[in-house]
């Protein structure tokens, strides 16, 4: 099986515990091991690997600033200005000068979906506290990350129903299929 380079060191195993039940396992910093057989959402090729969303990235939320509508209406308008749902204003200043994914954290488009909930931001913008800051050692990845959320069912990892949220502890939880990087690269071409 080809190895994966997770951030955190965590990932999820198969086949490499118990060889002849053919499950999928987690296995934990401590040595213990959990059986998430009734987790996985589909069958992947025998070379690819499940690892889940927080340790395949790394999360910049602690880096996020919101800026009031008021503030932001004495301000030029210079650099985008993200929230939940992509860019909704500009402001004269940035956080960020560097690709990044940001995933939506609440809003009724979680749920609605009628615009991607992940979505690519790059160069010079702020974010502010309704959007996921998502990076990746290898930013290529950022790009296989996006295209994966905005095709999953998320219902699962949301919270709430008068306010839909996508917090941080569940996202971390959302497991991601991960392909030998030489089939990332395919399906990023296509």
């Amino acid at each position: 099986m080809d190895k994966h380079s997770f951030p955190n060191g965590k990932r999820l195993v198969r086949d490499t515990l118990k060889p002849d039940d053919n499950l999928h396992y987690e296995k934990f910093s401590g040595g213990t091991v959990k059986c998430i057989e009734d987790e996985i959402p589909f069958d992947v090729p025998n070379n690819w690997e499940w690892c889940r969303f927080g340790s395949y990235t790394l999360n910049r939320d602690s880096e996020r600033k919101p800026v009031s509508s008021v503030q932001r209406k004495k301000v030029k308008k210079i650099y985008d200005y993200y929230g939940a749902s992509g860019v909704i204003d500009q402001t004269d200043s940035f956080l960020f000068d560097e690709e990044l994914l940001l995933i939506g954290e609440d809003g009724a488009n979680l749920l609605a979906r009628t615009k991607p909930i992940a979505f690519l931001a790059d160069g010079k913008y702020w974010v502010n506290n309704h959007a996921h800051c998502i990076d990746s050692i290898d930013k290529r990845l950022l790009k296989f990350i996006c295209i994966y959320i905005n095709a999953i069912n998320l219902f699962q990892y949301i919270t709430g129903s008068a306010q839909p949220k996508l917090n941080q502890d569940n996202m971390n939880k959302i497991l991601i299929p991960i392909p030998p990087k030489a089939e990332q690269e395919k399906i990023l071409e296509s």
